[in-house]
């Protein structure tokens, strides 16, 4: 426990899109409710089911249900195994990005075609390898914003689990210490989902730069920028493209027309999309202090969980500190009430969650 790897909690691979909800902070409700059932040679087994909603009560998050079989070989160990199926719930994923390209343009001094370069030649007359002269004619910059909204969607997981945990004697008569190591395999079956793919497109077009009457050279600003005899702009707002264009002695004039397929600047796509089964490897790792009086039917507690993906060099994927007190209402029905801080970047999500947890337990 005092070695737990705290690895930076950052997405490490680069991607196209970044999310809208890159960092999210929200409020919780988890509530658990469990029977278990003492058998002979110091076994039991247990029935759990838990439910969690999210931005506190308005939204659903994750349901689950799962069974376990436990043995003590003694009062001071114990060890498990366990199934827990699960369905959680992914809210509107909106992603963005944003390109941006220049295309510098010459004319062909013979044909008076235009030939466009992805990057600047230097001058403002470019000779290719047969000798065919181009006369520089200013350049198209060009920002395209791409947004990606995927619909919300329920998607299932089935989780096993194998752990050991080892509890102290009561030290000064008040204070038991446990630390449990629990090895997590979930596996999450492909899903199908409905993306929406949004692309705005935005263009400045520099043409016929500025020359000398006198020397026939560029004529440049004091930024040391190309000045253009005209620049134009186009866009859409609506059903409407409009382009604006300044002339070389600075008059603007916007003229506009209806939104057609070969004009149009915002495009719309849909693209369904299969998120890929994936199988989760996690070592997780809980220290806890309770303070347990003889006699006392409060049993106050405070832990500590890290989550460490396996497959990435034990990553720490998930962090839970949490705080409550369970009383025990009569010998075999125990309530609990804590606060739980969950911050995560794992396959759920890049988010911290403050969470209020409350729990019912039978055993007989």
């Amino acid at each position: 426990m005092l070695v737990l790897p705290l690895a930076a909690m950052a997405q490490e691979d680069e991607v196209d899109y970044v999310s809208d909800d890159a960092t999210r902070t929200t409020g919780a409700v988890w509530t658990e409710v469990g029977v278990t059932k003492l058998l002979p040679y110091d076994l039991s087994i247990g029935v759990d089911a838990g439910f969690r909603t999210d931005d506190w009560f308005n939204e659903a998050s994750r349901a689950d249900i799962g069974v376990g079989l436990s043995w003590k070989p003694d009062k001071h160990w114990k060890v498990g195994v366990g199934y827990t199926f699960l369905m959680k719930y992914y809210r509107t994923e909106t992603e963005r990005k944003t390109t941006q390209e220049t295309e510098w343009l010459y004319r062909n001094r013979t044909t008076g075609e235009f030939v466009e370069y992805t990057s600047f030649q230097g001058a403002p007359q470019y000779q290719d390898e047969d000798g065919v002269k181009y006369k520089y004619q200013g350049y198209d910059y060009k920002i395209k914003d791409y947004k990606r909204v995927t619909d919300p969607y329920w998607r299932p997981k089935h989780r096993i689990s194998v752990d050991a945990a080892y509890t102290t004697s009561r030290l000064w008569g008040w204070l038991r210490v446990s630390v449990r190591e629990r090895y997590q395999l979930t596996f999450v079956p492909s899903k199908y989902v409905t993306r929406l793919r949004t692309r705005v497109k935005t263009t400045t077009q520099y043409r016929d730069p500025a020359t000398d009457e006198e020397t026939g050279d560029l004529i440049y600003d004091d930024n040391g920028e190309l000045v253009y005899n005209e620049v134009t702009r186009k866009w859409q707002e609506g059903n409407q493209v409009f382009s604006e264009v300044t002339d070389e002695d600075g008059v603007v004039t916007t003229t506009s027309e209806d939104v057609t397929e070969e004009n149009a600047m915002i495009t719309y796509e849909q693209r369904d999309k299969t998120k890929s089964n994936k199988t989760l490897h996690t070592l997780r790792s809980r220290l806890t202090l309770e303070l347990d009086r003889k006699g006392w039917k409060w049993t106050p507690y405070v832990y500590a969980e890290a989550f460490n993906d396996l497959t990435r060099r034990m990553k720490l994927d998930k962090l839970r500190l949490s705080a409550g007190v369970e009383y025990a209402v009569a010998k075999q029905h125990k309530i609990g009430l804590g606060y739980v801080f969950n911050r995560e970047n794992d396959d759920d999500g890049n988010q911290t969650i403050h969470a209020i947890s409350a729990s019912y337990k039978f055993k007989f």
